[in-house]
């Protein structure tokens, strides 16, 4: 205690008091931010300071830090300082030595006490001096792990030292407020996310990295329930099929080793019965000091609609419009892939083209419409035909292509000969009577043709369908 000073120590049973009453106050009573006003009130009466104060931290660079002054006590009108346009939003250079290991002390969460007339002149001894400030306690307020703010406490009258005991129940006073500003913005969070749920159809997630515990709301696996779960990451992991559990594994590991902040991702949920909804997790993710996840925080998005879109989209990319079929891209880009397959594995691959014969004259005597009609019908018969693992493709005006996984030459014969014949003896309504039509076929195999790739075995049953036409039609030829 300085010789100047006539206060002979604050009363450490009164001061836990006032950290007390503000404590029940700010949990139970006015909340933030009135019970923030009604705690500083508390503290600078029982410290018989001239005012007590909050700075929050705005920004924060290598060069400078900006504050703005949000709340304050003051014991007479004269001390009053908050609404002056130089606290208002305010940025202050960290070029200054002394300036700067304040801020690095606060960042650290370190207390500072200061009597500024005992200080070497400085710019920070100034500025506080031009203030009429005699003595200061400054306390980091620290949320989450990062300088939230300061509580302050400057006395404009007298010199005061301050002890280590009161220093100490004051820190408990800026954990409260730290703890109020949590609560505020989980307030916040959850009614930002009460609307986002009315909108999105949602559920809120998280998962502590440090502990492997995750919780999230049960609208996730029961859109019609309200509550939280609480559980570790296997088991929310066995929430989605397993596909997609690998997936997010994966994924977590790439944001492990990257400093991205924020991600998005389609999952499938497990449904007791196959796969079941689709979700869109959106997600933060916080990190220490060293970079490293300690959590990651979102909410999953129920996107069903979406991806029943999508599906239908990508059907009518995929499908012919006419028949039904799948078009000539999903056959090219198949028979790749097949071929690709068969060659590894050592299996064999097939391929039948088929070819309506006259269809020209179809159209010309009996339309387009009619022409049309009978194109749907060839369609119809073959997909009766052709076996699950196969794969039906319209790829031209009248010509389809049939690929068959696993099939030899001679079992690609049979089903070619089935098929000629089966539409040969099928009869096709229309307005005016009913019509007949052949078909011609020709077909390859990949086990009887050396060096050859996709596009080769392609050209090669195209050559055999032609060589039956052109030998009459309605008849089967195998590829040379």
């Amino acid at each position: 205690m300085n010789s100047s000073d006539d206060r002979h120590g604050i009363d450490a049973t009164a001061l836990l008091s006032a950290v007390a009453a503000g404590a029940e106050d700010l949990v139970n009573g006015q909340g933030w931010p009135r019970g923030v006003d009604t705690l500083l009130a508390e503290l600078g009466r029982v410290t018989g300071v001239s005012r007590v104060w909050i700075f929050q931290t705005i920004r924060l660079t290598e060069t400078s830090v900006t504050q703005d002054y949000i709340f304050e006590w003051a014991s007479a009108r004269r001390y009053v300082q908050i609404g002056m346009p130089q606290f208002s939003m305010f940025s202050s250079s960290l070029e200054l030595p002394e300036y700067r290991a304040v801020v690095k002390g606060r960042t650290e969460g370190r207390p500072y006490k200061t009597l500024p007339h005992a200080m070497e002149n400085s710019w920070l001894r100034e500025t506080l001096v031009q203030q009429g400030i005699h003595s200061m306690l400054t306390i980091p307020i620290m949320v989450e792990g990062a300088w939230w703010g300061t509580l302050g406490f400057d006395d404009c009258e007298r010199e005061y030292d301050w002890s280590e005991t009161e220093i100490a129940l004051l820190k408990t006073a800026a954990q409260l407020i730290a703890s109020a500003v949590i609560r505020q913005r989980l307030s916040e969070r959850l009614q930002q996310f009460d609307i986002l749920k009315v909108l999105t159809d949602s559920a809120a997630w998280s998962c502590d990295l440090r502990t492997s515990r995750v919780w999230y709301t049960t609208e996730l696996t029961a859109p019609d329930a309200t509550g939280t779960v609480s559980c570790n990451i296997r088991g929310a992991l066995a929430l989605l099929t397993p596909e997609h559990a690998r997936a997010v594994v994966a994924r977590a590991r790439e944001l492990a080793e990257s400093y991205t902040t924020s991600f998005r991702m389609d999952v499938q949920l497990r449904a007791p019965k196959g796969n079941g909804r689709w979700v869109e997790l959106i997600g933060n993710v916080a990190r220490d000091r060293e970079g490293k996840p300690t959590h990651l925080s979102g909410i999953a998005v129920d996107i069903r609609t979406r991806k029943a879109r999508e599906t239908r989209l990508l059907e009518q990319a995929e499908t012919d419009a006419l028949t039904g079929c799948r078009n000539r891209h999903v056959f090219e880009k198949t028979l790749r892939e097949l071929f690709d397959s068969s060659r590894r594995s050592g299996s064999d691959l097939s391929l039948l083209m088929v070819d309506i014969d006259h269809f020209k004259q179809v159209n010309d005597t009996h339309g387009h419409p009619v022409g049309d009609s009978v194109i749907r019908h060839l369609a119809g018969l073959m997909s009766k035909i052709c076996r699950r693992q196969d794969l039906l493709a319209r790829v031209g005006g009248e010509e389809f292509a049939v690929l068959m996984p696993d099939t030899d030459i001679n079992e690609a014969a049979t089903a070619a000969e089935r098929l000629r014949s089966t539409v040969e003896a099928s009869e096709i309504p229309y307005e005016e009577g009913s019509l007949h039509i052949t078909v011609s076929i020709g077909f390859a195999s990949l086990s009887i043709l050396d060096e050859m790739d996709s596009t080769t075995l392609f050209h090669k049953a195209d050559k055999a369908l032609y060589a039956a036409k052109n030998e009459g039609r309605n008849r089967i030829r195998r590829a040379r």
